[in-house]
């Protein structure tokens, strides 16, 4: 797998679609994870463009690395 990909995963009972987004090594459980953003029709919102902020590549991938994992 990698990011990019579309995965099912059982949550609360029913299969949820959700894309990849990052993996990181967890220390603690020592196996991969990945960071997975929910893909669910029912969880669609609308905002105003105004109270959006983007963020760099460099943020949500820094969530992969090892020196966030607790």
């Amino acid at each position: 797998m990698k990011i990019g990909d579309i995965v099912i995963r059982k949550f609360n009972g029913e299969d949820m679609q959700f894309c990849i987004i990052g993996f990181y090594d967890s220390l603690a459980r020592g196996e991969r994870l990945a960071i997975l953003a929910l893909l669910d029709p029912g969880y669609v919102i609308e905002a105003s463009v105004e109270e959006l902020a983007p963020i760099s590549a460099r943020y949500l991938f820094a969530l992969t690395t090892n020196s966030y994992v607790h």
